[in-house]
């Protein structure tokens, strides 16, 4: 089949340029024609994928975002796909691979959580220009199939637009590479990681990654280890974002060691010497990072209101958080996973449950997917 996949940014950064990477080049490695639209390439662009550049007006932030949104169809109509796969920001691909969950319901966390001073931004022009995308992409026209990457974005795509049928919404969730992210990484990656960011072996590490601090809950972190380090933890923050030097700078004055290290294209590495992950969230649809530390090997303590925490049974179920506000409740799930007598059993728990989140797995369902709409394009 020639598959489309429909994404502003080709990238391996991020949650959904990462879904988006992995599946152009595993779907290319069986034997697809792929084509990626995108309005950027920041990678190598990987055996057997082609792509194809929208004409982007760079203007702006709205030129940005409405000149990609008017032009990608363009393009990809041109291709003559089978199946066009669409990351968002634009309307009328066959599957809308809805990674990001619903903008609308993330503005409406961003007012519960500041209150009236967030309410601003959906005045904001930008803003308004997202949400007349989304409105578009749930309308009927905008779609064929939806493919969300857990039942609580499926639940809330439903809940805030409801004139789509809930036959339209099907839960395929993110894959993980369990070979990249693996605990056996730890004795020589973990090592040398701790050797480079001056951290003693001995020493507890809770490792947090994600773009966008304030959403990912680093500010909570920040508050427990400017009190007291859960069980002298040091603590490492990867990823980007704008405030980057301000988090820095607060860093140098909490009394435990806390490392931001910007983004790193070797995340793995970062797992392999941690002791436990953290996400306390306040809006994931997924959160593809608690996947990769599963893989690795790492209990997470991650908050009960995002999508990945579906996937944390059994004694990791143990370790969510209701409200990652409650700083109590945190620094106690924390030291819970940092908990020496429980960190084999924690760790053979979580890798478990990631061997059963093969990205392969994922790959499958969604090739099945574009197989449906190529059938229906050949009757239609």
């Amino acid at each position: 089949m020639r598959i489309a996949l429909v994404h502003k940014r080709y990238d391996r950064l991020g949650g959904a340029e990462g879904d988006c990477y992995e599946l152009s080049r595993r779907l290319a490695a069986r034997g697809h024609d792929v084509r990626v639209v995108a309005g950027e390439c920041r990678v190598d662009v990987p055996a057997g994928v082609r792509v194809h550049r929208v004409p982007v007006v760079r203007a702006g932030q709205i030129a940005k975002l409405l000149s990609f949104a008017l032009r990608a169809p363009r393009v990809w109509r041109a291709l003559d796909a089978d199946a066009v796969i669409g990351f968002g920001r634009t309307v009328g691909h066959d599957l809308f691979r809805a990674s990001g969950g619903c903008h609308r319901r993330f503005l409406e966390h961003r007012v519960a959580e500041e209150g009236g001073a967030a309410r601003l931004r959906w005045v904001r022009p930008y803003q308004r220009a997202l949400l007349a995308i989304e409105r578009r992409q749930y309308a009927p026209g905008g779609y064929r199939a939806i493919l969300t990457v857990s039942v609580h974005t499926r639940d809330e795509i439903l809940a805030t637009y409801p004139r789509v049928p809930p036959g339209d919404v099907a839960v395929v969730r993110y894959g993980v590479d369990v070979e990249r992210f693996h605990p056996g990484r730890r004795a020589e990656d973990g090592a040398a990681v701790r050797r480079e960011l001056g951290i003693p072996s001995e020493q507890p590490v809770v490792l947090c990654v994600g773009t966008g601090f304030r959403r990912k809950g680093v500010d909570h972190l920040l508050a427990l280890w400017a009190e007291e380090p859960p069980a002298g933890a040091a603590l490492i923050v990867a990823g980007n974002d704008q405030q980057l030097a301000a988090y820095r700078r607060r860093a140098r004055e909490l009394r435990g060691p806390v490392v931001f290290t910007g983004p790193r294209a070797d995340v793995e590495r970062l797992y392999a010497a941690a002791d436990a992950f953290t996400l306390p969230s306040m809006f994931d649809a997924f959160g593809m990072v608690v996947l990769e530390a599963l893989a690795s090997g790492l209990p997470v303590v991650a908050a009960r209101d995002i999508g990945a925490a579906e996937v944390l049974t059994g004694p990791l179920g143990e370790l969510l958080v209701d409200e990652p506000s409650d700083h109590a409740a945190l620094r106690a799930r924390l030291l819970g996973a940092l908990d020496p007598g429980r960190r084999v059993a924690l760790g053979q728990a979580a890798r478990a449950i990631a061997e059963q989140a093969s990205i392969e797995r994922s790959v499958d369902e969604i090739e099945r997917w574009c197989g449906v709409v190529a059938a229906e394009k050949r009757r239609g």
